[in-house]
C-alpha cells in the first residue's frame, strides 16, 4: 500500500501549486492545465477522446469541468468527483506569496507560530513541526483528495485487465455557487448516453475537519447535509426619535427575529441519530443609507440553515411561524411599555401594531395584483439591471428584488417577508434501499473494517458529510413538490439561478464521500495530516471503487 505515497504527495503539490482562486483567471485555467498534463499519460495519450473539458451552463466565468474516464469491460462506472477552487489567500497575510507552495510555506509558517500564544496557534505548531502535516491553500479543501483520486484513477488505468469503468471528475466554483457540479449533473446525463456508461455510484473526495486525532475525519460519508438560506425582510413604521411609540422600529423587529432564530435548537433537524447544527446568522441589518432621527423602516436579515432530512416545505413553514411568534412577542412588548408611558405622561392610548408575515411567493402575487400593468416589464428591467451588477452577491441580489416587490405590493409595516436568499443544496443519504445503495453501503462497510484493521486504525462510516458539498447535486432526491416550492420562494429562481433538480433525481447516482481530514481549511493555518492522505485513503478509494466495479 505504500506505493500509493510518492504519486499522492507529488499530485498534491502539483495541483495546489496551480493557483484557483474562485472567479479568478487560476481557476478559469486550471482544468487546462490539469487537461494537459493527463494528455502526457500513456493511458490519455493513447486515448485523448476520454478526455474532455465542457463548460460550465449558465456561467458568468468562462471556466470548464474536467472529464478523464479510463475504460474497462462492461458499462459499470464509477464517477470520482471533486472540485478545483479554493478560497481567497490573502489571510495568509505576508505568507501568501508561498500560500501555494506548501514546501516554501512550511518553514515559514512554523517560523510565525513560534511565538503564538492561542491554543489554535500552539496546536498548529506541534502539527507542523511533527512532519505528519502539509500547508498551503487547497492542500486540505480539497486538492489534496483530488490528487488521491487522480491516483486512483491512473492506478485503474496500468491494470490491463479492467472490470467496470472509472470516470474523474474535477469542477469549478463549489466554494460559491456550485457552477461545476450543477453543470457535471447535466454533462453526466449526455456522458453516460454517448460513452456508454452506466452510472453505478459516485465517490465525492472533499476534506473534512477533526481537531482531535482523526477519530471523526477517517470516515465515509453515506450522505450530505443540506442547506437553506433563509432570507427575512421587514418593514417597521417609520417614527421620529422624539416619539418612539408612534411606530415600530424595525431594528428592534429585526433583534428579535434573530434571537428567535439563532442557535435555537428546536429547529435543529435530527435524522439517522445525527442532530444538524441550528440555525446561525450571517447577516442583520437595517437598510437606511443616511443619518437623521428617524427611525429606519427596512431591515434584512439572513441565516445558514442545514437540514439532515426535512423538506423545504416544513422550512419555509417553521421559519415563518418563529418570525411570527417572534415579532407577536416583540410588537405585544411594544404595547405594554408604551400604555405604561401613555399613563405616566398623560397622552392618548397607543396604536396595538399587528405584524403580517408573508412567504416570498405571496409577496410577488400581491405585487402582481397591485403593480399595475407595467408590472412585469418593471420587474423584468430590474432584474436585467441586478444580472449586470458582478458586485452584488446572491442575497443582496434577493433582497433588491423583495424590496421592490412590496413596492409594489401596496402594503404597510410591520411585516416580514421570509424567502430563500441562495442556491438551495439538497440533503441527501445513501440508505440502502435500492439494489445500488445496498451494494455500495455493503462496499463501504466491509472494507472500512477491514482497513481499519490491517492499519490498526479507526475507519468510521457516518450518515452526513457535515460541509455543504456537491455532493448535493450527485446523490440527492428532491421531490418534485419540494423544488416547487423553492422555486416560488428564492428571488434568484429564473434569472440569476437555473437549475432542475429533477436532472439530480433521474440521475439516482448513489454518492458517498471519502476524502482526507485536516485542520483549519479556509484559514492561514489549513493543512492535511499526510499519513492518512498517502496511504489509506487512496487504499480505501480503490476497494471500495473495485468491489461496486465487480458486481
Amino acid at each position: 500500500m505504500d506505493a500509493w505515497s510518492e504519486i499522492v504527495r507529488e499530485l498534491t503539490l502539483k495541483l495546489v501549486g496551480w493557483p484557483s482562486v474562485t472567479n479568478t483567471p487560476g481557476e478559469c485555467q486550471w482544468s487546462q492545465q490539469l487537461a494537459e498534463w493527463l494528455g502526457q499519460q500513456p493511458y490519455f495519450a493513447a486515448h485523448p477522446s476520454q478526455l474532455r473539458l465542457a463548460r460550465t451552463v449558465d456561467d458568468g466565468y468562462e471556466r470548464s469541468n474536467l472529464y478523464a474516464l479510463v475504460r474497462g469491460t462492461g458499462p459499470t462506472t464509477v464517477v470520482l468527483a471533486g472540485h478545483y477552487d479554493v478560497v481567497s489567500i490573502e489571510n495568509y497575510g505576508d505568507l501568501a506569496e508561498w500560500a501555494t507552495d506548501p514546501e516554501a510555506l512550511l518553514p515559514r509558517l512554523i517560523a510565525s507560530l513560534e511565538h503564538g500564544s492561542s491554543r489554535t496557534d500552539q496546536l498548529a505548531l506541534d502539527d507542523l513541526r511533527s512532519g505528519d502535516f502539509l500547508p498551503g491553500r487547497g492542500a486540505l479543501d480539497m486538492k489534496s483528495g483530488l490528487a488521491v483520486g487522480l491516483a486512483v484513477l491512473l492506478h485503474f488505468a496500468a491494470h490491463p485487465e479492467r472490470r467496470g469503468n472509472l470516470l474523474f471528475i474535477a469542477t469549478p466554483d463549489e466554494e460559491e455557487a456550485s457552477h461545476g457540479a450543477r453543470s457535471a449533473t447535466i454533462h453526466l446525463h449526455q456522458l453516460a448516453k454517448e460513452w456508454g456508461l452506466e452510472l453505478a455510484a459516485a465517490i465525492n473526495l472533499d476534506a473534512t475537519s477533526d481537531q482531535a486525532a482523526g477519530e471523526q475525519g477517517q470516515a465515509i460519508f453515506l450522505g450530505t447535509v443540506g442547506k437553506f438560506l433563509p432570507l427575512i425582510y421587514l418593514v417597521g413604521r417609520e417614527t421620529h426619535a422624539g416619539y418612539p411609540f408612534d411606530g415600530i422600529n424595525v431594528n428592534r423587529m429585526a433583534a428579535a427575529v434573530t434571537q428567535a432564530i439563532e442557535c435555537n435548537i428546536d429547529l435543529c433537524d435530527e435524522a439517522e441519530g445525527e442532530l444538524a447544527p441550528p440555525p446561525i446568522s450571517l447577516k442583520q441589518s437595517d437598510l437606511k443609507a443616511f443619518y437623521d432621527v428617524t427611525t429606519p423602516s427596512t431591515a434584512w436579515c439572513y441565516f445558514n440553515y442545514l437540514t439532515h432530512g426535512r423538506p423545504a416545505s416544513m422550512v419555509l413553514d417553521q421559519f415563518m411561524a418563529v418570525t411570527r411568534e417572534a415579532l407577536d412577542a416583540v410588537l405585544a412588548t411594544q404595547f405594554a411599555q408604551a400604555q405604561r408611558y401613555a399613563a405616566l405622561v398623560g397622552s392618548a392610548a397607543p396604536v396595538r401594531w399587528r405584524a403580517q408575515v408573508l412567504s416570498y411567493a405571496e409577496l410577488m402575487l400581491r405585487a402582481q395584483q397591485h403593480g399595475g400593468p407595467s408590472f412585469a416589464s418593471n420587474f423584468a428591467t430590474l432584474t436585467t439591471a441586478l444580472l449586470a451588477d458582478h458586485t452584488l452577491d446572491a442575497p443582496s441580489f434577493s433582497r433588491q428584488l423583495v424590496a421592490y416587490l412590496w413596492r409594489c405590493a401596496g402594503m404597510s409595516g410591520p411585516a416580514a417577508v421570509v424567502g430563500f436568499g441562495s442556491l438551495h443544496y439538497p440533503h441527501s443519504l445513501v440508505t440502502g434501499r435500492s439494489e445500488r445503495e445496498h451494494r455500495l453501503r455493503a462496499a463501504c462497510e466491509r472494507h472500512a473494517q477491514a482497513l481499519a484493521a490491517e492499519y490498526s486504525t479507526t475507519i468510521k462510516l457516518r450518515p452526513f458529510f457535515a460541509g455543504i458539498s456537491d455532493m448535493s447535486f450527485y446523490g440527492s432526491a428532491m421531490e418534485q413538490s419540494d423544488q416547487a416550492i423553492v422555486a416560488a420562494n428564492t428571488p434568484l429562481w429564473g434569472s440569476r439561478l437555473k437549475f432542475d433538480y429533477t436532472l439530480v433525481r433521474t440521475l439516482n447516482l448513489p454518492t458517498i464521500n471519502i476524502g482526507p481530514w485536516g485542520r483549519d481549511y479556509h484559514q492561514r493555518l489549513e493543512r492535511v495530516y499526510m499519513p492518512y492522505l498517502l496511504n489509506t485513503l487512496p487504499e480505501l478509494i480503490w476497494r471500495v471503487a473495485c468491489d461496486v466495479l465487480a458486481d
